[in-house]
């Protein structure tokens, strides 16, 4: 699962063949988790989503990637299902009875003084960053809640080496001020992002990947899971309206 998560389709395809190639005769089969897919199932209809046999795959991909990584990044263009994922996933652990807590950010969006924290040069005094608060609570929730730190959107070096050793077995963040965070296996870095243009070999090599291509969306999917979420005296007409027209509009 972990090596086929990042793959293209196209990719895919071709190490699946590669497989069969050098292992003949051989039948080769997914890890079954019957009580997360159960789940992911009900989370889907709740959600009013179409479920489709891809995503739920991912999702799977994606739950196995952060219980054997601390650091999990999701590609994709926009509009591919990338929050989604997350949202299923969530979802499939709230009916499971596991709770989890997100904290959100977005690191391009702010100086890296104001991500990492910073320390005054007068004073001493140190001033936590976004990043480094909600590493604070994390690591003072129990051990039975789960808790992911959410980085959505562009990865860029200028942060995220900051976070290598968090990344790697020491699970260990170090501020500029010398004060070191350890986390525990219920902490989780997920980033979100379009691409690993400007990552570096060292960052993805420590992090588990999730690849989401237009491929995996379908249209379809799209339109159906949109009407469910309409009155429900509108979807037969919405339902007809749209199969006479959307198609031979998008062709």
């Amino acid at each position: 699962l972990n090596t086929l998560a990042k793959l293209t389709n196209a990719d895919m395809h071709r190490f699946e063949a590669l497989i069969k190639d050098i292992f003949p005769g051989t039948e080769v089969k997914d890890a079954i988790y019957a009580d997360l897919e159960s789940a992911i199932k009900a989370s889907l209809e709740e959600l009013k989503l179409d479920p489709l046999p891809s995503q739920i795959k991912k999702v799977v991909q994606l739950n196995e990637n952060l219980n054997q990584r601390m650091g999990c990044v999701i590609v994709g263009p926009s509009g591919c299902g990338k929050s989604t994922l997350l949202r299923i996933l969530r979802a499939a652990h709230a009916k499971m009875k596991q709770q989890i807590v997100v904290h959100t950010m977005n690191p391009k969006a702010m100086p890296r003084q104001q991500l990492l924290g910073h320390m005054d040069l007068d004073t001493r005094e140190w001033f936590d960053g976004v990043l480094t608060a909600s590493a604070r609570q994390v690591v003072k929730e129990p051990p039975e809640v789960r808790s992911w730190i959410l980085c959505d959107g562009d990865i860029d070096p200028e942060w995220v080496e900051s976070l290598n050793s968090v990344l790697d077995d020491n699970r260990l963040l170090t501020m500029p001020s010398g004060e070191r965070i350890r986390f525990g296996p219920n902490v989780n870095f997920i980033f979100e992002t379009n691409d690993l243009r400007f990552a570096s070999p060292a960052t993805v090599s420590r992090m588990g990947m999730i690849f989401l291509s237009d491929e995996d969306m379908q249209t379809g999917c799209l339109v159906r899971a949109w009407v469910s979420r309409q009155p429900e005296a509108l979807m037969e007409r919405l339902t007809s309206w749209l199969d006479l027209a959307f198609d031979k509009a998008l062709e």
